[in-house]
């Protein structure tokens, strides 16, 4: 079983690991490189076996997948990869991020996956269950180039029937076709005997696919038909393009 936790603009914990920074930006030319440091502390009782890997980070509303494509390459891990931490040992895992001479999008966005399993003894009989815990430190990277603001509608879907008090899920499917991050706003707007907003944000980072899925529960008293209107806002820094359905 593991337990994931994304970086925020503090140190992150989970059950036994702790890693600070939680994030780091970049803002690099094609060809340049930075580096970075981050603390991982075992602040748990048992020792942990550590391993860190570097990825790039797929995210939707519904995943959280990892790919070593992309900016997972352009990343260097400059110490051992794998050690052993005992209760309140802490280890440094310096890295190098080298941006490729050649890009076609300005936006990236990586990680250090740390995941830690507790050293288990030898057991005789019975089943043992480990539970495990796995960080993620984003490092974020700006490149410079054009600014191409372009996410695309692969496909939706709504529910054809919903009841009262049972969910029903509205999916988006979109693709980010620019250089540069989409952060989306917007709301799905519920019509029929009574009105109802469902909010939306996200991000969609340059070459990746995005599922966003937004749930409605109605009440007893939505009954009949209803119609649905769908508004996706979305720009690098400022929402200026808009999707509809």
């Amino acid at each position: 079983m593991f337990i994931f936790l994304l970086g925020s603009f503090y140190p992150i914990i989970a059950t036994g690991l702790w890693a600070s920074p939680a994030e780091f930006r970049y803002d690099l030319k094609p060809g340049g490189t930075a580096t970075g440091e981050v603390t991982v502390k075992n602040i748990g009782n048992e020792t942990v076996n550590v391993t860190v890997e570097r990825k790039r980070l797929l995210m939707d509303s519904i995943h959280l997948e990892y790919s070593d494509k992309g900016i997972a390459n352009w990343i260097t891990i400059n110490d051992n990869t794998t050690f052993t931490l005992k209760p309140g040992e802490s280890r440094k895992i310096t890295f190098t991020v080298k941006a490729p001479s050649k890009i076609n999008y300005s936006d990236a966005v990586g990680a250090l996956v740390i995941r830690g399993l507790p050293v288990v003894e030898n057991v005789t009989g019975g089943t043992q269950i480990t539970h495990g815990v796995e960080l993620v430190v984003p490092i974020r990277v700006e490149l410079p180039g054009p600014i191409i603001e372009s996410l695309e509608l692969i496909n939706h879907k709504a529910p054809l029937i919903l009841l009262s008090f049972i969910p029903g899920e509205f999916v988006y499917e979109l693709r980010n076709n620019g250089t540069v991050q989409a952060n989306m706003t917007g709301s799905v707007e519920i019509k029929g005997l009574a009105r109802h907003n469902i909010p939306i944000e996200g991000v969609v980072y340059p070459e990746d696919n995005y599922t966003l899925v937004e749930r409605w529960t109605p009440r007893w008293i939505d009954l009949g038909l209803y119609k649905v209107d769908t508004t996706i806002k979305y720009g690098r820094f400022q929402a200026v393009r808009t999707i509809t359905t």
